[in-house]
């Protein structure tokens, strides 16, 4: 050691850790030159060599009690009962001055003994990159085996020495690896060679009670990493099944802190966003190694819904769900909500990691949702329908009988994303239930009321105004009215009313805006020409000869967005495309709009990929695409261009059915009719066409009030003309997802009005204020204080213990959604595990709600920790 390394020691001593006295033993004299010539400003530099150790010590305790002083030993440190210093050395600071005591004193440490220690890890300490590493993760009062810890970071780049972030870098290290079980990552040959293999099994028993004995090991039976990982996981799987079936007994950790510990340990290893990807890895490869497909194919969902440690449990209780739904009695139904929301909690399709595996799982779990409600609305109406008029079914259509199609729509636009295997057979019962249950039995008492009420003839219902009255409803009364607006029109091509329930629900949750929903009678034939033509305003309607596609209105062709400007333009307004607002600055827009008063904006979203052989199929991923622009569009207006209220609505609904049609969907007509403008799927338009009993026959004049005379054929109930082209997607007829427009009124809500919209998540609280815990693994019971509703919403809490600001147990995730005013379905438990035994009864720990997303703590509830039996064993 030359003169620099002493200074830069005795100065860190008295400078850098303040100290008054420091002890320095030379037993070889080797350094009795460099003494003379130390620069320590302001520091006494006493031989004691040539000292009194008497008189020393009168003279710090008594005499000078404030001044600095190095106390130079040229022989070895006494024993205790020999040193008369011993009671101010033990306040003191001894200095070293060997070449491991050096880097002793380099790394701040306080236990002597360490320094033979750091003697034995000579090898280690010879890199300066690994020593310079090693500081960041020492303290003080660091011990051998956190010393040799903190080794272990630094050679796996760990983030801490904690055992934790070791095992997560081996964990990665095999993965990027491609490791098989039974081979151990490349850095197992440097921590051997700095033997610090000793230190990690060490911990590994300490923490989580694998390996037994260290012993076992040996170099004919080294300790494999892999084999770690099928008792840690065959571990936590045992703990979440609650039993111990024969085939793990031999791998299941016995003690019950230590099986408590591995469970936290899987917890926060499939909650780490840098880790959790390894986890998924091996967590494959030990379900392989354990044929876990074959062990739980006895299992029922029950006693699978609380293991998150393989993916085939997740695949499994999919499975199960799905093969039961179509079959499924209500209740049933509603505990398989309760299982899909579980495991929508859990980690294989948690909604906080946005990848491919938990997206799959997540789409699955919607598809499963849909289905359910679908068969549960099968079950309400399990006789059919007999509403006694064609009002009453309408009303009913809007008030439930839409959620069928809804239904149907969530399922196919999941099961459409998943492309999986899985889903097949449900996709046959979901066609049955929908396709030839549902549309049958609609079509049926819809059908008969029509045809008994002539309603073709007198195409009103008393309640419910009819679509060709749209301006006159809707728009005159503010258009003229004294406090008069712009008023924005969005006509969305093909948007039916199901559809515009998700669009409202969508608006609503915005805080400056509120939509409202209502419907009108559509005109028939339900078709875009005269759709469009309706909702303009207008005085007269009309069809003329030998015009094929096109509606005057009041005289002038309606055909195109040029044409509908032009009859816009008495009324001060103007006619634009939906992708001509959507490319506007809020500048662009303010200009284009600032004279204009009533503004209708043409939207073709579904219509479009719907009405199209080639991507028909596509249909309800179009209206997925059309409620996310309607919603964005919407708000764009609202908020930028000084508009007060738009009105949404379109020009005919469809009906759409994902299986393709048989024969017996089909109404055969021998010849198109030589008079007909336009032959489509769902109608045929002309003038003087006679009368077919393969169709319902009517007049434009009854169902769309024009002043010409023009007539059509309709197919009966939901069936198609057997006319070449696409035909899972239709219009133009009579049914009620064609006919039932929807009318969103969309209002921009400002001050007080806004205010009161301020939405806020739902309360949690535990049902007891003080907790008590007298196991490693126990159940919280907690209930949400109210329903979900259009201003409360939904929460998803992070769940665990902690003491102060550490965390002692696992973390649960639940999300609290119930609607219902019902206690027993607002309340929930969660599973907690305790890490390690390590716990004192008479302090408080807590139990700690935090919103998962915000990551604000929520409320806090004192738990007393009082374990009286941690070691039983199997």
């Amino acid at each position: 050691m030359n003169l620099s390394q002493l200074q830069q020691g005795l100065e860190q001593a008295f400078y850098t850790e303040n100290h008054r006295i420091v002890f320095w033993y030379d037993a070889e004299q080797s350094f009795t030159e460099e003494l003379q010539v130390l620069d320590l400003n302001n520091i006494q530099i006493l031989n004691m060599a040539n000292e009194s150790s008497l008189a020393v010590k009168l003279r710090l305790e008594l005499q000078d009690k404030k001044g600095k002083y190095l106390l130079y030993f040229p022989n070895a440190e006494p024993e205790s009962e020999k040193d008369w210093l011993l009671d101010i050395k033990l306040y003191s600071r001894c200095f070293y001055a060997d070449r491991f005591s050096i880097i002793f004193n380099e790394l701040g440490l306080k236990q002597q003994s360490l320094r033979e220690h750091l003697a034995k890890r000579g090898e280690f300490i010879k890199a300066k990159t690994r020593l310079n590493n090693l500081k960041r993760h020492i303290q003080p009062d660091t011990d051998a085996q956190n010393l040799d810890m903190a080794m272990i970071a630094v050679v796996l780049k760990a983030e801490s020495p904690e055992l934790t972030h070791i095992v997560l870098a081996l964990a990665y290290e095999m993965v990027q690896q491609k490791l098989e079980l039974d081979v151990n990552p490349n850095c197992f040959a440097e921590l051997e060679k700095y033997q610090l293999i000793p230190a990690l099994l060490i911990s590994l028993q300490i923490e989580i009670g694998y390996p037994l004995s260290i012993e076992d090991f040996n170099e004919e039976s080294p300790f494999k990493l892999g084999t770690f990982f099928i008792h840690l996981m065959t571990t936590d799987f045992c703990e979440s099944l609650g039993e111990v079936p024969p085939w793990a007994k031999s791998l299941v950790i016995p003690s019950a802190s230590s099986r408590a510990t591995a469970r936290v340990f899987l917890s926060r290893w499939r909650d780490s966003s840098k880790y959790y990807s390894t986890f998924d890895i091996l967590s494959q490869m030990v379900s392989n190694v354990l044929n876990i497909q074959e062990k739980t194919s006895t299992f029922n969902v029950e006693q699978m819904l609380d293991i998150m440690t393989f993916e085939v449990i997740e695949q499994k209780i999919i499975v199960d769900i799905s093969s039961h739904i179509a079959v499924a009695k209500k209740d049933e139904l509603e505990h398989f909500r309760v299982i899909i929301s579980t495991r929508l909690d859990g980690y294989w399709a948690s909604k906080h990691k946005d990848d491919h595996t938990r997206r799959k799982y997540r789409t699955i779990y919607t598809a499963l949702q849909a289905a359910i409600d679908l068969f549960s609305l099968r079950l309400q109406f399990e006789s059919g329908f007999h509403f006694k008029s064609s009002e009453d079914l309408y009303k009913a259509y809007e008030k439930e009988l839409y959620r069928f199609d809804m239904a149907y729509r969530h399922y196919h636009t999941a099961a459409q994303r998943t492309h999986v295997d899985i889903l097949k057979k449900l996709n046959d019962e979901i066609e049955n239930c929908y396709s030839y249950w549902f549309m049958d039995h609609l079509a049926q008492n819809w059908g008969d009321r029509i045809e008994v009420e002539q309603r073709l003839n007198s195409w009103k219902l008393s309640s419910v105004p009819n679509q060709q009255d749209f301006y006159h409803n809707y728009i005159k009364p503010l258009h003229y009215s004294t406090a008069k607006r712009r008023t924005v029109v969005i006509i969305s091509d093909a948007f039916r009313y199901e559809a515009a329930v998700e669009l409202r629900d969508r608006i609503n949750e915005k805080r400056y805006s509120e939509a409202s929903l209502s419907s009108q009678l559509g005109v028939v034939p339900s078709y875009t020409t005269l759709g469009m033509a309706s909702l303009l305003p207008h005085e007269t309607l009309e069809y003329k000869e030998d015009v094929a596609d096109d509606v005057f209105v009041d005289g002038q062709s309606s055909k195109g967005t040029i044409a509908r400007s032009k009859i816009l333009k008495s009324y001060n307004g103007l006619a634009i495309t939906a992708e001509t607002v959507k490319g506007w600055s809020r500048e662009e827009g303010r200009e284009a709009l600032k004279d204009q008063d009533l503004i209708y904006v043409y939207h073709n979203v579904v219509d479009a990929r719907g009405d199209n052989s080639s991507t028909e199929s596509e249909t309800f991923m179009a209206v997925e695409h059309a409620i996310d622009e309607l919603t964005e569009l919407s708000h764009k207006i609202l908020m930028h261009f000084n508009t007060s209220t738009i009105f949404i609505t379109a020009d005919h609904g469809f009906l759409f059915q994902h299986s393709k049609l048989e024969a017996a969907d089909r109404s055969y007509l021998t010849d198109k009719p030589i008079n007909a403008l336009k032959s489509k799927k769902r109608y045929v338009i002309g003038h003087n066409l006679p009368e077919s009993k393969e169709a319902w026959n009517g007049s434009t004049q009854n169902t769309a009030g024009t002043i010409s005379t023009t007539d059509f054929w309709i197919p009966k109930g939901a069936n198609r003309f057997h006319f070449v082209g696409g035909s899972r997607f239709v219009h133009g007829g009579i049914m009620p997802q064609e006919i039932i427009v929807p009318v969103l009124t969309v209002k921009h809500l400002r001050g007080e009005k806004a205010e009161q919209r301020t939405k806020r998540k739902v309360e949690v609280i535990s049902m007891k204020s003080t907790l008590k815990m007298v196991n490693n693994i126990q159940k919280f019971d907690l209930m949400q204080t109210e329903s979900i509703s259009e201003l409360v919403v939904p929460i998803t809490l992070s769940i665990a213990i902690y003491d102060k600001d550490i965390k002692v147990s696992s973390e649960e995730t639940l999300t609290f959604d119930c609607s219902t005013d019902t206690l027993s379905e607002r309340m929930k438990q969660v599973r907690l595990s305790l890490s390690g035994t390590d716990f004192d009864r008479k302090k408080d720990y807590f139990l700690i709600l935090k919103d998962k997303d915000l990551n604000i703590e929520m409320g806090r509830y004192k738990v007393t920790i009082d374990l009286a039996f941690t070691d039983d064993f199997f």
